[in-house]
């Protein structure tokens, strides 16, 4: 199998994106694994795409006042102005994907708030550093910098339960998985699972978090050839995406890709085609189509797997129909090499 730290260095343009992997020795080795590492935190501004844009544009708006986040009131807003333009033009920076200057204006950030003596300040820019290390898969980096930021919340009275100090936790568990070391990532997974238990229904960002700890844990046990747990974890997380963004979202079309997945992998094809299929539907009423064709492509190698050639033939084609509208490059090599196979094994 390929190894997680080679497909996830790469910087994801939204929260979760398709890495799809070939093994071409034989139909049954051939696995599409999906890996993303997708930044939901709690710590630092949430932000959304905007309606008017394709997946992948950048045209994004923070959601979350930082003045407010820093605790701030209105009148301050002019007092405090250099540390909050600052940090916001760092956030447009990593939004944009210019990583170096975003870093240099989080350094500029970080020296105006310790000259402010302005510990929320600090705090913030130490987190904003540790998430772009982390997405820019400079994990020794970012494993520093989280530690930083953990000492300084727990060392101002947050309590280790607070959803804060788990999220952060289980970034270091998923660092942990990436840097392979099986153990620590392992137990990092199940205390945030644990921490997280009596909060889980407190508020939307609680339940979130739970949701992304069993997506996270689950692509530990498909690393780890164990699809009985990545499945059981996957399907706590496809609960709690329709409870909180709806059973018709994006995110449910993509947990029900990797359920497809992770069925197929355990050979349990007619689970896998149910889930695809339905990811299918979901995709169909998406404004934004630009990951369902490679949905479609998973979904033909599935009905070749079953021999399904026609419907599996139809599927891919329209992967790759969908592949060439959006430029995806996946979905089209996938589309194109499944295409292939249903011309070798109807020739014979």
């Amino acid at each position: 199998m390929f190894k997680i730290g080679k497909i996830l260095c790469s910087v994801p343009k939204t929260r979760r994106i398709f890495y799809p992997l070939v093994h071409k020795v034989a139909l049954k080795g051939f696995v599409i694994q999906k890996m993303r590492l997708y930044n939901q935190s709690f710590l630092r501004p949430k932000t959304r795409k905007s309606p008017n844009n394709t997946f992948g544009s950048v045209s994004i708006t923070v959601a979350l006042s930082i003045l407010t986040w820093l605790g701030f009131q209105k009148d301050d807003d002019e007092k405090e102005s250099e540390l909050i333009m600052t940090l916001k033009r760092a956030i447009l920076c990593t939004q944009r994907e210019e990583f170096n200057k975003a870093e240099q204006m989080l350094h500029l950030a970080l020296r105006i708030a310790q000259q402010q003596q302005n510990e929320q300040g600090v705090l913030y820019c130490y987190d904003l550093m540790a998430n772009l290390a982390f997405n820019s898969c400079e994990l020794d980096k970012a494993e520093k910098l989280f530690v930083s930021v953990l000492q300084m919340l727990l060392s101002s009275g947050t309590p280790e339960d607070d959803i804060r100090v788990i999220h952060i936790s289980l970034k270091l568990a998923r660092i942990c998985q990436l840097k392979a070391n099986k153990e620590r990532a392992d137990l990092g997974y199940r205390w945030c699972l644990e921490k997280i238990e009596s909060h889980r229904n407190d508020n939307e960002d609680a339940k979130l978090l739970y949701g992304v700890i069993n997506d996270w844990y689950a692509q530990y046990w498909l690393d780890n050839d164990d699809m009985s747990k990545a499945i059981i974890h996957l399907n706590e997380a496809y609960k709690v995406c329709n409870e909180t963004k709806g059973i018709n979202s994006e995110k449910s079309m993509l947990l029900l890709n990797d359920l497809g997945i992770t069925s197929f992998r355990a050979e349990d094809y007619n689970s896998a085609e149910k889930f695809l299929k339905e990811a299918v539907l979901i995709g169909n009423q998406l404004e934004d189509k630009s990951h369902l064709g490679v949905v479609h492509a998973n979904l033909g190698l599935i009905l070749l797997q079953k021999g399904v050639y026609g419907e599996a033939e139809r599927s891919c084609k329209e992967g790759r129909r969908l592949g060439t509208s959006y430029e995806n490059t996946e979905s089209i090599e996938q589309s194109n090499y499944c295409l292939d196979q249903i011309k070798m094994n109807m020739g014979k």
